[in-house]
């Protein structure tokens, strides 16, 4: 497997004996855009402790997405509360 770019140029050239090496770098770099635009982050977790009557939390960390909220039921078991994804009023709905 090539790992270096000189080695991914050579193995393009091989197929594309006509690209040069600016034109295949560029390509290189565009291709590699992509994939980091399209590839998701590494998922960390945030455990919150909560209040009784406290609706809003402001977190310590900056969060991008929230994927999934779970909460810790008495018997130490998690379960998921998908009502608390999306998008959330201010007004009490």
């Amino acid at each position: 497997m090539a790992t270096t770019q000189k080695e991914l140029i050579e193995l393009v050239q091989q197929h594309f004996p006509n690209k040069g090496h600016v034109e295949i770098r560029k390509m290189l770099n565009r291709a590699q855009d992509e994939i980091c635009s399209s590839a998701e982050p590494l998922q960390s977790f945030l455990e919150i402790t909560t209040v009784a009557g406290t609706r809003f939390y402001t977190p310590a960390v900056d969060i991008i997405k929230i994927s999934r909220v779970e909460m810790q039921d008495e018997n130490g078991q998690y379960f998921q509360i998908p009502r608390l994804l999306g998008s959330v009023s201010s007004n009490g709905d």
